[in-house]
C-alpha cells in the first residue's frame, strides 16, 4: 500500500471490478455518513491510481469506469436514493448480481419517485416485504373495484341502449350532452309538423273535404321545412303547411 492507504494499482483495479455494484466500497465511503465532498474526494483518490493514464493495466479503463458510475451516481441526490432501493434489494457484493444499470432498466428506478417515508419503508429488510404486500393487496382491491364499476355501468349502459332501440327504436337516444340537444331540437320538429298537420285536417273537415293523406303531408312538410344544420327551421317557413296548393 502507498502512503495514502491505497492499493497497489492492480489490486485497486481487482478490488474495484469485484465490487463494482457496491458503489460505497468503490470508493470506500460510509453509506449512512457519506457527503457529497467525501465522495468527490474519494474519486479523485481512486482516479489517480487507477487512470488509464497512468496505469497500464489492460483492466483500467473498465475499472475507471466502474468508479465514475460509483461518483456520477453517489453525488446526485437522486440517482443515490435510486442507488439505495437498489442496494436494498439486490445482494449487490453477490457475484453475477443485477447492476444498478440493469436495475432500473427493469423498473426498479420508479421506487425512487415515491415518498422518502415509504422509501425508507421498503429498504427495510423486516417492514419492506410486509409493506410490499399490502401495497400488492391494495393494488389488486383497486383493480377489482374498477373492473366492477365497470362492469356496472356496461351492463346499465347495453340495457338501457337495448330498452331504447326495442321500444322506440333509438329516437330517444342519447340523454345527454349535445346528443340531447338535437334529439330535443328534433323532437320540437316533430310536434310541429303534427300541429300543422292537425290544423290542416281540421280546416279540410270545416270545408267538408276529406282530411289530407299523411304521409304526403309529412314528405311534403319536411320539403317545405327543410332541417337546418343546428336543427333551427328558416324564418321563411315557419308559418307554412306542408300541403301543395
Amino acid at each position: 500500500a502507498d502512503q495514502e492507504g491505497m492499493l497497489s494499482p492492480e489490486d485497486e483495479i481487482k478490488r474495484v471490478l469485484r465490487f463494482q455494484n457496491n458503489y460505497y466500497k468503490v470508493l470506500k465511503v460510509d453509506p449512512r455518513t457519506c457527503t457529497a465532498a467525501q465522495i468527490k474526494k474519494a474519486y479523485y483518490k481512486i482516479a489517480r491510481v487507477i487512470h488509464p493514464d497512468k496505469c497500464r493495466d489492460p483492466r483500467a479503463t473498465e475499472a475507471m469506469g466502474v468508479v465514475t458510475s460509483a461518483h456520477s451516481t453517489l453525488s446526485n441526490t437522486t440517482l443515490r436514493t435510486a442507488y439505495d432501493m437498489y442496494a436494498s434489494q439486490v445482494e449487490v457484493d453477490a457475484q453475477g448480481a443485477d447492476s444498478f444499470s440493469e436495475w432500473e432498466s427493469k423498473g426498479g428506478a420508479q421506487m425512487a419517485h415515491l415518498p422518502p417515508w415509504l422509501v425508507k419503508g421498503l429498504a427495510n429488510p423486516i417492514l419492506g416485504p410486509i409493506i410490499q404486500f399490502f401495497m400488492v393487496i391494495f393494488l389488486l382491491l383497486l383493480l377489482v373495484g374498477l373492473c366492477a364499476l365497470f362492469l356496472v355501468y356496461f351492463v346499465i349502459h347495453m340495457v338501457f341502449w337495448v330498452l331504447c332501440c326495442c321500444g322506440c327504436g333509438g329516437h330517444c337516444w342519447p340523454r345527454y350532452g349535445e346528443g340531447a340537444r338535437i334529439h330535443a331540437k328534433r323532437q320540437e320538429r316533430f310536434m310541429r309538423m303534427l300541429r300543422d298537420y292537425e290544423a290542416e285536417a281540421a280546416m279540410a273537415q270545416a270545408k267538408g273535404e276529406p282530411p289530407p293523406d299523411p304521409n304526403l303531408f309529412f314528405a311534403n312538410w319536411n320539403i317545405a321545412h327543410p332541417e337546418e344544420p343546428d336543427d333551427i327551421p328558416t324564418a321563411a317557413s315557419a308559418n307554412q303547411y306542408g300541403s301543395v296548393s
